[in-house]
């Protein structure tokens, strides 16, 4: 009997260990980005030039991402964010991400995110961007320096330019653009082309009517 319970409990430290050693090779409380070949998700934080620069590998980083990629100063006149992949998820991002550049498309990302610029297939929670924000569904609040630019969103759009196919909640800018609103428009120009909420600004434009200062 003592032996069969020293061989279960030979057997169960040795599939112990075996999955931690298999863990080592998969998941890392620390890892520099990108992100090694063994090494397909952090649970703490990760460090370096970015996951962006290997948009083909599947990863998961849950913690704080701080990444300072220089190339930032040629992606400002060369980088054209239509052009990015953003079809499908390879980054999932949960927590905190502060970047010199940003996310570079299929990523979707949850939790706080302050970065030059960002274009992503989801993000939810907050974002600053100095630049662009661009993504296919945006929930929460999101801050750009020049545009927000998404499919979808739910939530609080603030940016000199805020532009949304189908949108709940409200956009604060310059110029503000949807095709389907439901909620309220703030700004010196807005327009949409289905309207269930307000418009405020100088000049108002929905399905309805066109009129300054105020339209429903």
């Amino acid at each position: 009997m003592k032996k069969a319970l020293l061989i279960v409990m030979l057997l169960i430290t040795g599939l112990s260990f075996s999955q931690q050693q298999t863990d080592s090779l998969h998941s890392q409380i620390f890892s520099l980005t990108p992100l090694s070949k063994k090494v397909n998700k952090v649970n703490g934080m990760a460090f370096g030039l970015g996951q962006a620069l290997d948009q083909d590998k599947q990863a998961t980083i849950n913690g704080f991402n701080l990444e300072v990629n220089p190339i930032i100063v040629l992606a400002i006149g060369f980088l054209d964010p239509e052009k990015l992949k953003n079809d499908t998820i390879t980054l999932r991002q949960n927590g905190l991400h502060i970047s010199t550049f940003g996310f570079l498309g299929n990523v979707a990302h949850n939790g706080v995110g302050i970065s030059a610029c960002s274009v992503t297939y989801s993000s939810n929670g907050l974002t600053v961007t100095a630049l662009y924000n661009m993504s296919k569904n945006l929930n929460g609040l999101h801050i750009s320096g020049i545009t927000n630019s998404t499919d979808r969103a739910v939530g609080l759009l603030i940016a000199p330019v805020n532009s949304a196919d189908v949108f709940k909640g409200l956009q604060l800018g310059i110029y503000n653009k949807s095709d389907d609103m439901a909620g309220m428009q703030i700004g010196i120009f807005n327009k949409t082309r289905r309207s269930r909420g307000l418009q405020l600004g100088l000049w108002n434009i929905n399905n309805k009517r066109s009129l300054p200062f105020i339209n429903w």
